[in-house]
């Protein structure tokens, strides 16, 4: 149990089950909302270009309410969703101009590639219990009226929805993703005593400071890697427009969808799991952008290898996702530096003489004899509490005696 709580905002997404006619009226709201964003980025780098003046919010607001007036197209959809694209567009341009921000160029949006829009509470509401039960509809605004869309209600909704997103996917689903309040607990109430540190890595997905709570990795993509490349050669031997390839084009993205959703639930397992076991966890704060950079010219095939295995683990959202779990479970995740986390003893801080590289699976102190697995000795380093401090969670032995690692062995 938990005694103290507060709220958290989440997405809960469902997936929708929709007719023709429905789609037809959901993909122009896309189509409309696709045309504002354009526009509105198109209005923003001529003012850039030409006058170096940023256009914001309330401008690219004003022109849309005056073209609304002007275009019936685009007065036949409601507003709502073309005012969030216009939001979303001036978040796009403050991130871009943010240097602590990773953000890139706002870039225009294709039609394959768009299809997506949001409703607040003015345009959508829930109909029935309102609670996303058997029977609930999702009713949107759209061209003409409002539409009621059938819901796959997996589970409830936990509060009243602030707004609704419903996009299309690559494999043509329609979902509906909720933004809504949920109760986390500010701490546990039953901890389990124990923190450690945790590095990800390639050959084992996830180390711990305890070999028995480490995680193998399950490279979902290099097992359906001979279904995907099939399925991109069926592609290639399809004429271009043709409905052909367009029905190869979904196969394939059904493919990939397939390894997102077992790499998504097994980072939701394993992070629930983690969160059970230790009260505090700590992390490298990876930049994993900056790591799958393309390398040097001659070693760009090799690093391609590597990079298709990174993002097959996809570290950054298993981080997110551990963050999630630990706020819902009352636990503590810490962001480390992870600046010679490999290449420091975790025993006495010694850094090694001679850098370890990838290839080097062990880890051997020169100044107190430690012998350790590489990932381990990282994990040990990457205690939230620091490495010096780890013991406090872990306890000592009943002589109050700090226990250590044998001189000269290969520690588990």
């Amino acid at each position: 149990m938990f005694t103290n709580v507060c709220s958290m905002t989440v997405r809960f997404n469902y997936r929708l089950r929709v007719s023709r006619s429905q789609a037809e009226s959901l993909e122009q709201v896309f189509d409309t909302c696709r045309s504002v964003w354009n526009h509105a980025l198109g209005r923003w780098q001529s003012a850039w270009r030409d006058e170096h003046v940023t256009l914001r919010y309330n401008a690219f607001s004003g022109e849309l309410t005056t073209r609304r007036a002007e275009l019936d197209w685009l007065r036949s959809v409601p507003s709502v969703p073309e005012q969030q694209v216009l939001r979303d567009l001036d978040k796009s341009i403050s991130a871009f101009f943010d240097k602590k921000n990773a953000a890139g160029y706002p870039k225009f949006k294709k039609k394959d590639r768009y299809a997506t829009s949001r409703w607040t509470k003015r345009g959508f509401r829930v109909t029935g219990t309102g609670a996303g039960a058997a029977g609930d509809r999702l009713s949107v605004a759209v061209a003409g009226g409002r539409t009621e869309l059938r819901v796959v209600w997996s589970r409830p909704l936990p509060s009243e929805p602030a707004s609704v997103t419903i996009y299309r996917d690559a494999v043509g689903r329609y979902l509906a993703s909720f933004v809504v309040k949920i109760d986390v607990p500010e701490e546990r109430v039953s901890p389990t005593g124990i923190a450690t540190g945790l590095d990800v890595g390639l050959t084992t997905f996830a180390t711990t400071e305890h070999a028995q709570h480490d995680i193998e990795n399950p490279r979902y993509a290099r097992h359906a890697a001979k279904a995907l490349a099939r399925s991109q050669r069926n592609i290639a031997s399809k004429k271009k427009g043709s409905a052909n390839r367009k029905k190869a084009k979904t196969r394939l993205a059904r493919e990939h969808a397939r390894v997102a959703n077992q790499r998504l639930d097994f980072h939701h397992k394993t992070a629930r799991l983690l969160v059970e076991t230790y009260d505090a966890i700590g992390v490298e704060d990876l930049k994993t952008k900056n790591m799958m950079a393309r390398g040097k010219p001659g070693n760009r095939k090799r690093k391609a290898g590597l990079n298709r295995s990174i993002a097959d683990a996809s570290w950054g959202q298993f981080l997110r996702v551990l963050e999630f779990q630990a706020a819902k479970g009352g636990a503590e995740v810490v962001r480390v530096d992870p600046r010679n986390t490999t290449q420091c003893c975790s025993e006495c801080g010694t850094k090694a003489k001679s850098r370890l590289t990838l290839s080097d699976r062990i880890f051997r102190c020169d100044t107190c004899d430690l012998v350790l697995d590489r990932d381990r000795n990282a994990a040990r380093n990457l205690h939230p509490r620091g490495p010096q401090s780890r013991l406090d969670c872990t306890g000592r032995d009943d002589d109050g005696i700090k226990p250590r690692v044998p001189a000269g062995t290969l520690a588990a």
